[in-house]
């Protein structure tokens, strides 16, 4: 038998887990060096044979201890192990702020209009003293945000994430579309410039489509279905960059108006760029298609980084 299979058995006799024929194998094994039965030895004598054996079977069977390595380097792999530790935690917090959502409001000063621009590019302005609740980033199949007061609203198409809109009771849900919403005093008036909004409450519910507006209370929803005049439709608008229609207009003009919708800069490679003169309506577009409209009709190509955009190639010539 060779020396490491003998030392599997004898440390499987110290554990109490060999079997009847290696037990007698260790046996015979100390009887060579006693000259009598290993049974037949006192138990004192007995229990320091197999105490010394247990001590030379582990010095043979632990592995060797390792290099110690100089005090520096010692140092140096902690601090190592320190900094693994560090960025570890460190990952996982940035991961864990950057991911959770962050309840946001915005409010509107008396007889004062501000704009806010939600994460998903809609556009809203809040009009005297009114409150827009919403979140720093939209999760889920949809886009929530709640209304107290009166505002206008550039809703971001998306047809996939429908956008609703709490006002007390009423609830208003669209898909990609502009239209301003009022609720005071348990009174709600709604009134839709583009696409189609619907209007539901515990009372029931009503479609709208451009151009015409909802008038009910909350406590009887009656919806009135009135067609809005033209004065009455730029009132609602007043004071916004809602409206985005040009005649003829300098294109510095017109850029200078992106700009202070969407909050962006704007720079071109052409020098005479702005003094192009061009007829468009640009109203409820985005940004993104908004400098589409430009290029497909100036030519030349854009480019969005964060709140700076780039125009190159644009002429008019």
């Amino acid at each position: 038998m060779n020396e490491e299979k003998f030392d599997r058995i004898l440390k499987k006799v110290l554990e109490g887990s060999a079997t009847a024929s290696e037990q007698r194998l260790v046996d015979q094994w100390l009887e060579s060096f006693s000259g009598q039965s290993f049974e037949q030895i006192p138990v004192p004598e007995r229990e320091a044979i197999k105490h010394q054996m247990q001590e030379n079977l582990l010095k043979r069977i632990q592995p060797q201890p390792t290099l110690r390595l100089p005090w520096y380097r010692q140092i140096a792999w902690q601090l190592a192990a320190m900094l693994v530790v560090i960025l570890g935690v460190g990952m996982s917090g940035y991961l864990y702020w950057a991911n959770r959502v962050i309840p946001l409001m915005a409010y509107a000063d008396a007889r004062k209009i501000h704009k806010v621009i939600l994460p998903d590019g809609s556009l809203v302005w809040l009009k005297d003293s009114s409150r827009l609740d919403y979140p720093s980033r939209f999760t889920g199949k949809i886009r929530e945000v709640t209304l107290r007061g009166d505002a206008l609203f550039e809703v971001a198409k998306n047809p996939e994430r429908p956008f609703i809109i709490h006002s007390g009771n009423m609830t208003t849900k669209v898909l990609g579309t502009s239209f301003n919403i009022r609720y005071r005093n348990e009174q709600a008036e709604v009134v839709v410039f583009t696409g189609k909004v619907k209007l539901s409450s515990p009372a029931g519910q009503v479609t709208l489509l451009p151009a015409q507006k909802a008038v009910y209370q909350n406590q009887q929803f009656k919806p009135e279905l009135v067609k809005p005049n033209e004065p009455e439709t730029l009132a609602y608008t007043a004071g916004t960059e809602y409206p985005m229609r040009f005649d003829d207009n300098p294109m510095i003009e017109i850029l200078n108006r992106i700009e202070k919708k969407f909050n962006v800069q704007i720079t071109t490679d052409h020098p005479t760029l702005g003094s192009c003169l061009w007829t468009a309506d640009l109203t409820d577009q985005s940004l993104e298609n908004t400098l589409s409209i430009l290029t497909v009709n100036f030519g030349g190509s854009y480019q969005i980084k964060g709140s700076n955009v780039q125009l190159t190639g644009l002429s008019c010539q």
